[in-house]
């Protein structure tokens, strides 16, 4: 591309900024919900947004490792969600923030950047303040990022054996679902909301998943 041209995107650049997007997206996601202590995070910024930042190296590389591990499988359209859940000490999710996606694969015409880069700028701005949404969660919770998918998809990659097949614990009766943001365009589109289960709920039903 010549410079001085607009930058544009084709759909692997796309899934490019997306893995992008969600990694900071978990970063900011477990500092909001104060699943670690203030002082593992550092400020940054992020798509121009300012984000606090996992300083701790295994946790960083974990996060890195599986959304990058998701990137062929996004662009392939298999992956058609994917949610960081919080659980409690029992091992039951309480919450559950869903990323829903579809990313046009036939995607061919030029686009620049800065159109998509802003989208999902405002997301971390929106996920910023949703904290008044939110239920405050028990002591002593873990979280998972686990992607959906209706087949298991068969890269072979080194990345993409991060991935196993999986149960995933579910609400048995129909969650209470808060939309927190959504986009839609041509190369892209996305749905941000968040899940907790309903005030009769008792025991997570299972549904496949790929965790890593």
């Amino acid at each position: 591309m010549e410079r001085g041209q607009p930058s544009a995107l084709a759909s692997p650049e796309v899934t490019d900024l997306l893995c992008e997007f969600l990694e900071v997206a978990v970063h900011l996601l477990l500092s909001i919900r104060k699943v670690y202590p203030a002082e593992i995070f550092e400020r940054r910024r992020h798509f121009n947004v300012p984000v606090q930042w996992i300083r701790h190296p295994e946790l960083r590389d974990y996060i890195h490792s599986a959304l990058t591990g998701l990137h062929s499988w996004i662009q392939q359209g298999s992956v058609k969600k994917v949610a960081v859940v919080f659980f409690d000490s029992k091992q039951t999710p309480v919450e559950k923030f869903v990323f829903k996606l579809n990313v046009n694969q036939n995607f061919a015409a030029a686009l620049p950047v800065n159109d998509i880069e802003y989208s999902l700028r405002t997301f971390l701005i929106k996920l910023s303040v949703s904290e008044p949404l939110l239920r405050p969660l028990p002591q002593d919770c873990t979280f998972e990022i686990v992607a959906y998918s209706k087949l298991l998809p068969g890269d072979a990659s080194d990345k993409g054996r991060l991935w196993i097949s999986a149960d995933s614990k579910q609400w048995q009766q129909p969650a209470e679902i808060t939309p927190i943001k959504s986009m839609r365009s041509d190369p892209l589109d996305i749905q941000l909301y968040v899940e907790h289960p309903s005030a009769v709920e008792q025991t997570p039903d299972e549904q496949p998943r790929l965790e890593i």
